[in-house]
């Protein structure tokens, strides 16, 4: 894992904006990585009471609810949108290429219905593409996230490092991936950029690593194999 995330707060969070470099690689069966954004109630700690918006999601840290993109029932699409969660985006960013492709996210707690909204866009403003009903999450979730938290996700073997972000630790900002325009939601439903840096968690920054946020942006990535 490298990834920052906000400071509990006692009004809880109702939304987040960004928007992430979309890159490719190809990948063997035994690795995975990924971009993410996490919307959760961090319940009482225990595995049972997390609760967590993932593009997917879960009420009980995937003990008996909860999957990735549609592949049980939660997530209602918006008929007629352009993407869905599971889509295959062709033309991906490469390492060092000049252009990069763009995946716009915005997700609004509704007010009226409780529903987290979910829009995105390839390139583009984000669309509507779909909901989280309110009706999914017990606790505190069902009203409010406690925190937020972006950044990005790599597993594999050890002596096959997997790929995080473009593959390049962020040393160098025209290598490395990035997550920018990063802006929170409050409960009124007023937009707040993130103008200075946020807590963040890194497993083995010699091998994966975030750095810190300035004017709403920040790079991450890696893929070396961890050191002692």
């Amino acid at each position: 894992f490298a990834y920052h995330y906000s400071a509990t707060w006692p009004d809880g969070y109702y939304g987040f904006i960004g928007t992430m470099d979309v890159y490719g690689f190809p990948l063997s069966k035994e690795q995975g990585s990924a971009a993410a954004v996490w919307i959760h109630d961090e319940g009482d700690f225990a595995t049972t009471s997390l609760r967590a918006i993932m593009i997917g999601w879960d009420n009980d840290g995937f003990t008996t609810t909860g999957c990735i993109n549609t592949k049980c029932p939660g997530f209602q699409p918006q008929k007629g949108a352009g993407i869905a969660p599971g889509d295959v985006i062709d033309h991906v960013t490469f390492p060092k290429q000049l252009i990069k492709r763009n995946l716009n996210l915005k997700i609004i707690k509704n007010g009226s219905s409780g529903d987290w909204l979910v829009h995105c866009g390839l390139d583009r403003e984000p669309e509507l593409i779909g909901r989280f009903p309110r009706s999914l999450f017990t606790g505190g979730f069902a009203d409010r996230a406690k925190s937020i938290g972006f950044g990005a996700v790599a597993y594999g073997p050890i002596t096959k490092p997997t790929p995080m972000g473009s593959g390049y630790l962020p040393t160098d900002p025209k290598s490395a991936a990035s997550i920018s325009n990063i802006q929170l939601v409050d409960k009124d439903g007023r937009v707040w950029p993130v103008t200075e840096d946020l807590p963040k968690s890194e497993t083995n920054r010699n091998a994966y690593a975030a750095t810190p946020i300035v004017s709403g942006k920040f790079y991450y990535g890696g893929h070396e194999l961890p050191k002692p």
